[in-house]
């Protein structure tokens, strides 16, 4: 395969989806072995503005934070769609999320205003918590009563 059908080829799939760098690089490799194909259809595709890590990144954040994910599992997320550390963490050192307070409402939605009283009910909600990406510390919050 050519450089330029491999580009083009690229831009189809990119006006159905965004992919990240590592993404395409994959899906490329699929329709041919030349390394060098593949760098040159990437470098292209870069240049033009077609991939674009960090505006994915913001993009994925922005679907995450609806989903009320916590941190953990929006960078499990990214590790997932190839976004790099750098760039996930500046992603999501830039938000404003109260993580805090999104574990506490995710919990609110799903379980009702009464915080866990008995032991299972506690450990059911926790591993609810815990799916959703947040941190042991915020999870504790989101299930202990506040104190005045």
């Amino acid at each position: 395969m050519t450089p330029e059908a491999l580009y083009e080829h690229a831009v189809t799939l990119l006006a159905r989806k965004d992919y990240s760098h590592g993404e395409m690089r994959r899906v490329l490799h699929t329709m041919t072995d030349d390394v060098m194909t593949v760098e040159t259809a990437l470098l292209r595709l870069l240049e033009s503005g077609y991939i674009d890590d960090r505006r994915l990144a913001e993009n994925l954040l922005s679907r995450f934070l609806r989903k009320e994910y916590g941190p953990s599992r929006i960078r499990m997320e990214f590790r997932q769609k190839g976004i790099e550390q750098g760039v996930a963490e500046s992603a999501l050192g830039d938000t404003a999320a109260d993580w805090f307070a999104m574990a506490s409402e995710s919990r609110r939605k799903k379980f009702g205003d009464a915080l866990p009283s008995d032991p299972k009910e506690k450990a059911r909600q926790m591993r609810f918590l815990q799916s959703r990406g947040f941190t042991m510390e915020m999870i504790i919050e989101a299930i202990t009563p506040a104190k005045d």
